[in-house]
Formats: C-alpha cells, structure tokens, sequence
C-alpha cells in the first residue's frame, strides 16, 4: 500500500508542476509585452539600467501605458516598429506625464519630448526612427541622456 501512496503523490507532484509550467507559460504569454522580442536590439548604458516593457506588436503599441498611474523611475517601454517612419505619440487615456525618447535605425536618439497626462497633442519623431522609449518625464535629463548619444545596438536581426 505504501508503494500505492507514493506513486500517487509522485503523479500529484508531477501534475502540479506541469500545472504550475503551464500557468507560468500562459502569464508570460499573456504579458507579451514585458518579454524583449527575439531581435531586440541591446541596450547601452544607461538605458541597460531600465526594466523595460516591450511593445513590438500594434495592438501593445497601441495601447502602450494608458491607464497606468504610475511608472518606478528605472522603468520604461520600448516601442519597436517594423519599418522606420515618422511615428507620433501621445497621451490619450495616460494618467502620469512622460517622456518620448526617438531612436533611429542606428540606435541613435534622436530626439525627445514630454508629454502631459490625458493630452491629445500630438508628439512626432521629425525623422524616421525604429524604436520609441517612453520613461518618467525628465528621466534623460537626469541620466544625463542626450540626443545623438548612441543608446541601442541593434540585433543584426532588426528589421
């Protein structure tokens, strides 16, 4: 009987852990934008500091951190497109005020704007950036970031 019990409590252990395998998988799924895409480009100091959330499909860059009421300061979400162009961001339903850090094809920033909580104005790359990182309003400023620095290595996978 104690050879019953054991191979019985064996299979629980077995299906709770392909259970909890399972659930795991289906969050990291469903939170698609917090894993970085296969051809995510790498991060140079100090962005390499920033837990970033990743947006590389429309409907997650469409959506992007509206609703949210706060960001940690070391926090961000990386906008990645599939050709360069002019994109244009702004604030509709974002409730904290944040900055647009334009990245072009190089991994060069080459712009930034601050945006206003719930503003429909709209914020516009005057190039053709790959890459858009969204952070604390200021957050450049204060990690000394400024344009034409080089902040992304490119995959050489990138589109």
């Amino acid at each position: 009987m104690k050879n019953a019990q054991s191979t019985q409590s064996g299979a629980r252990r077995t299906l709770s852990g392909a259970l909890l395998c399972s659930l795991l998988l289906t969050t990291s799924l469903l939170a698609g934008c917090q894993i970085a895409p296969s051809n995510a480009p790498k991060l140079l100091a100090p962005l390499d500091q920033l837990r970033l959330e990743w947006a590389d499909v429309y409907q997650e860059r469409e959506k992007g951190l509206m609703g949210r009421t706060s960001l940690p300061e070391n926090a961000g979400m990386m906008f990645v497109f599939e050709t360069p162009k002019t994109y244009c961001f702004w604030m509709k339903n974002t409730l904290i005020p944040l900055s647009v850090g334009f990245i072009d094809t190089q991994g060069r920033l080459v712009q930034i704007a601050h945006m206003q909580p719930r503003s429909l104005q709209h914020h516009c790359a005057k190039q053709p950036i790959l890459y858009a990182l969204e952070v604390n309003q200021g957050w450049f400023e204060r990690n000394n970031v400024k344009v034409q620095t080089k902040v992304l290595q490119p995959s050489n996978q990138s589109r």
